[in-house]
């Protein structure tokens, strides 16, 4: 009865003080002496400011109306369970049989705002090439094309280059791979270094030379052993233009599996590296080798200030279509953007490959001539039988022409007379010779071309930037515009087919082990990032910089490079030879009575934290003293038909049926079997089937309930979360998986549910955005799978179903109202391209998964965009928390006794629940010593879209949304802000610093990047 009363009390003095306030507020709209020395005339302008004040307060009205209203509601929930503990200690069983824990009924509220739900709803940006719509075009035939076996017969007139000379700019590079075939540093013992050091002294040969680079990882490597004289050299190159760094990202990194956090921190780590040693500032992307392109890529390019970039490995179908219509050069354009500010140039290679033979022009037969490398008595040859000549003046003419034909047919699928003509291939001029070979002999075609009027040719060495460049200005536009009539394109390139139905989507989950483990690590960055350049910070303010360990910083170094290392095309794609794999596992590196607990998530959170103990005897005590609920659950060791059916919701009368159920796939018979890259399947999947029944145990308590079950070669644990808010509202899966001793099968999980979802679902692009997806018959069956680093789902107009995983894999949705992952492979062979052997070298992996059902609301039912989807507020947290669970760091105590543990609270406030901060990175000193910091620390913001069409519960804890508005100098406790200036993603370029007392603003799914100086 008193706890009534005081609920009452309470209740009552929430209201009286939100009408006060109310009334504060009206009464200084009426009372405002401007408004008073007008004696009582409104100006429309003032009638139209008066609007807008009562907007404001109808807004805050409705605003406090819901925070009154969730009090009440979780008041009223305490109050209705009459628990009393017997003992007094929590948590413990209630008559009616449920768990009560300490913080049930906590008040919560949820406040977004309704301008902030627009952006989902709203309409974006058109495209005049949407990739949706181009799968639904085209047939996905193969017929053969001639000379140029996967496209057509080009041809043109012989006078079309009369008024405007054909510019040719060929561009010789070297794609070096950190680890494949080899290690990283087998590979830079045996061929990189000397291709960096032959550079120096061939281009310093002549000034008409040109070569471009990418790999930093490698750049540094040589950098750190090569002489002054060298290093002197390179600067004077790249100064005169011989020598370009294109891209200029740690690795050209895989697109499919990546997750953003790491393709940033990857691509900051490479541009730091430059601007602290060489001052160089990429304009120009390059990625030749990823197995596919991501949309998100073009959007870092594009915020890192990189003015056009260029893409090799598409489907070779939509190669050709883009051949037919001229458009394989485009401005690419986020899907979601309003306008034109995300747009990008890129160039898309039209034929099979970087190499040599499928860059001159459309036949490889006579483009292997001119790769002079394979002449007679070398080391590689033309599988075509007709090799290279040597030019020389009783052959210039006729090697000339025949060079100069393939030019302008690969120049007839481009809109301008300019052509672009790359030189090079995996590891090329390692040699001196074959730098002798290469640029002499072109030089003579170069020298004979130029000098002949009627050929109508201009044709030089040139960087991929002098490319661009004179593209731009053959359009007559500035750097990075749009030339006229040039097509839109949104979407993006996955997946990936190299001939016939050879789709590589198997590197999808290849390896999953280590995709689980990349994302572990990467959590794991970012929470020490943001805890250095706090603590860093909070040693400066309090006058203790001599006494922080900076040299800790070298470490965190260490760390962003090896993280960097592995985003490379060859290593999280689980593509790469055995031993180089566990070279990787290398540069990874990580009973303890006393924890640290971090929380790596912007909002406040309420979550069970899993701690392995040895003992049964536990209690769990704070730092001052309280004690923590704690549910004990053991380990099973040993192993030996349990199925989830349906999902319900606690308030939603429907029931939805999801059934899981664990199928496997064969490979093909034939000659073409699947191997690291390729999917090749032997038909539809046949179901999991093993002859003794699961071992099935149940656990249940205050905390969780699971239910485990132990099949021949995988462990399924489902288990519910039993605590308020977003740990609750989701079920927990996790997969442990060992097919170690099956011989060519790749196991998958699929969701069947009664979810009217059509052929349409929906995957996300390296966890920054949706993408739309189709299953389309036409396609066979592998290629309807795509990557899946964070998220998938499907919904109809009642229900949304998605499988959140920690771990990138392979998914489809093969029939209507399925979901299926592909959660490992163990394959016997090769699959013929380039790797020369299977996958043999599984490890028994964890995939964890959340599964999280929401209902639709009534005005979400029709709008379903073609080309945008979002996900909602929750489905976000529930994401952000199980990519960043609470990082439990041991403390070892340097004396006996208890050591001085102190929570660290560094924000003064929560940010808005659609912010989320990417990384809070210290950076490096520009001095000598780039292993220490600099008093300057970088703020990376990404500001989520909404789909606010689903019905949020109680996320336990306050969420509120301001319009994409952030004040960062009240974000930090005990801190100065001295500096707060914009800055492109990496770093490299800076606006004008703001007032230290700003507002910065973000629009939904933008990614900004602002330099701190805290102290």
């Amino acid at each position: 009865m008193k706890l009534r009363k005081q609920v009452t009390v309470c209740g009552g003095a929430i209201f009286c003080v939100a009408v006060f306030s109310l009334y504060l507020m009206l009464d200084r709209v009426q009372h405002d002496p401007a408004r008073r020395q007008n004696g009582g005339n409104f100006p429309r302008s003032q009638i139209s400011v008066l609007q807008n004040r009562i907007e404001q307060l109808e807004q805050l009205l409705e605003e406090n109306h819901q925070i009154i209203s969730h009090i009440k509601d979780s008041v009223m929930e305490l109050t209705d369970t009459g628990a009393v503990s017997p003992s007094g200690h929590l948590p413990f069983r209630s008559a009616n049989g449920s768990w009560v824990l300490p913080f049930d009924g906590r008040p919560t509220f949820l406040a977004v705002k309704s301008q902030d739900c627009q952006f989902a709803v709203g309409s974006h940006g058109q495209a005049d090439v949407q990739m949706l719509d181009v799968y639904s075009l085209l047939k996905f035939d193969n017929p053969d094309g001639g000379v140029w076996k996967q496209g057509f017969d080009i041809t043109y007139e012989p006078d079309e280059w009369d008024s405007e000379p054909l510019q040719v700019f060929v561009v010789p590079h070297s794609h070096n791979d950190p680890g494949w075939i080899k290690t990283f540093d087998k590979y830079f013992t045996d061929q990189t270094q000397h291709i960096l050091n032959n550079m120096v002294v061939k281009l310093g040969e002549d000034s008409r030379r040109k070569f471009i680079w990418s790999e930093i990882s490698f750049f540094s490597k040589w950098w750190e052993t090569a002489d002054i004289h060298k290093q002197e050299a390179v600067r004077k190159l790249i100064l005169a233009g011989q020598f370009e760094i294109v891209t200029g990202g740690w690795v050209m990194t895989d697109e499919a599996n990546v997750h953003y956090f790491a393709m940033i921190d990857q691509l900051i780590e490479g541009h730091q590296w430059l601007e602290r040693n060489l001052g160089v500032t990429p304009r120009s992307g390059w990625a030749v080798d990823p197995f596919g392109h991501s949309a998100t890529m073009a959007y870092l390019l594009k915020r890192a200030n990189l003015t056009s970039m260029l893409i090799q490995r598409v489907h070779y179908s939509i190669k050709k279509y883009f051949s037919s219509t001229h458009s394989l050069e485009f401005m690419w354009r986020q899907a979601w953007d309003t306008g034109s500010n995300t747009d990008i140039f890129c160039h898309m290679m039209p034929f099979y490959s970087y190499d040599v033979p499928h860059t001159c022009g459309p036949d490889p037969k006579i483009c292997c001539q001119f790769d002079f490398k394979r002449l007679p008595g070398g080391r590689i040859n033309c599988p075509w039988k007709v090799p290279p000549k040597t030019v020389v003046e009783a052959n210039v003419a006729e090697r000339a022409h025949l060079l100069l034909d393939q030019y302008r047919k690969k120049s007839k699928l481009y809109r301008s007379k300019v052509l672009l003509v790359p030189l090079g291939d995996d590891f090329r001029y390692d040699k001196a010779l074959e730098w002798d070979q290469q640029y002499i002999n072109y030089q003579k075609l170069f020298d004979y071309m130029n000098s002949h009027p009627e050929m109508h040719v201009q044709a030089q060495f040139g960087t991929l930037t002098d490319y661009f460049n004179a593209v731009y200005k053959a359009n007559g536009v500035a750097q990075g515009s749009r030339p006229a009539d040039f097509p839109v394109l949104s979407g993006d390139f996955f997946a990936y087919a190299d001939r016939e139905d050879h789709y590589w989507t198997g590197y999808f989950t290849s390896r999953p082990f280590y995709k689980s483990l990349d994302r572990v690590i990467e959590s794991h960055l970012r929470g020490a990032e943001i805890l250095y350049s706090l603590a860093v910070a909070n040693a400066r303010h309090a006058g203790m910089e001599g006494r922080y360990p900076v040299s800790d910083y070298a470490l965190l170094v260490d760390a962003r490079r090896s993280v960097a290392l592995f985003q490379h095309h060859d290593a999280i794609t689980g593509t790469a030879k055995e031993n180089v794999v566990i070279d990787y596992d290398c540069f990874f590196l990580l009973p303890a009575r006393y924890l640290v607990l971090f929380n790596p998530v912007e909002q406040e959170r309420l979550c069970v934290v899993t701690v392995l103990v040895n003992t049964l005897r536990v209690r769990v005590l704070t730092e001052d003293g309280q004690t923590v609920p704690v549910q004990l659950s053991a380990q099973w060791s040993s192993s030996s038909q349990m199925s989830a059916e349906s999902i319900k919701r606690k308030e939603d009368p429907q029931e939805v049926k999801v059934q899981m159920q664990f199928v496997v796939y064969g490979t093909r018979p034939s000659k073409d079997k699947s191997g690291a890259y390729l999917f090749l399947p032997d038909g539809k999947a046949k179901p999991y089937n093993q002859k003794e029944p699961p071992v099935v145990r149940v656990v249940e308590g205050p905390l969780f309930s699971e239910v485990v079950a132990h099949y021949q070669h995988f462990q399924q644990a489902i288990r519910i979360h039993n605590v308020p808010g977003v740990d609750g509202l989701s079920i927990d899966i996790t997969t442990t998986v060992d097919i170690r001793d099956q011989t060519n099968k790749e196991l998958a999980m699929r969701l069947v549910t009664d979810i009217q979802s059509g052929d349409v679902f929906y995957t996300d692009l390296n966890g920054f955005q949706m993408q739309p997806r189709r299953h389309y018959l036409k396609l066979p069956l592998q290629a309807n799978f795509y990557p899946m680093p964070s998220q998938a789902y499907i919904q109809d107009s009642h229900h949304r179903l998605t499988l959140h995983t920690a771990q990138s894999l392979g998914v489809s949705s093969l029939e209507s109202g399925q979901l299926e992952v592909i959660m490992d492979r163990r394959l016997m062979q090769d699959d013929n391209r380039g790797l020369g052997q299977g996958l043999k070298d599984n490890k028994k992996t964890a995939n964890r998964f959340r599964l999280l059902l929401e209902r639709r609301s009534e005005g979400n039912k029709m709008m379903d965009s073609g080309t945008t989807s979002f996900p909602s507020i929750l489905s976000h947290i529930t994401n952000a928390i199980l990519n960043h669970e609470v990082l439990a760091l041991p403390v070892l105590p340097k004396r006996r006794g208890i050591p001085p543990l102190q929570t660290f609270a560094p924000l003064k406030s929560f940010l808005p629940c659609d912010f989320h901060l990417l990384n809070l990175r210290s950076i490096q000193s520009q001095q000598q010593d780039p292993h220490s910091p600099s008093p300057y620390t970088a703020l990376i913001l990404h500001r989520l879209a909404l789909d606010c069409g689903l019905e949020t519960q109680n996320l336990g804890f306050n969420c509120t949304t301001t319009q994409g508005q952030l004040n960062v100098s009240g974000l930090f406790k005990n801190l100065d802000l001295q500096l707060l200036q914009p800055m492109s993603l990496t770093l490299m370029h800076s606006s004008t610093p703001l007032a230290n007392d700003s507002t910065i603003s973000l629009d939904p799914m933008e990614i900004s990047a602002f330099k701190l100086k805290l102290r």
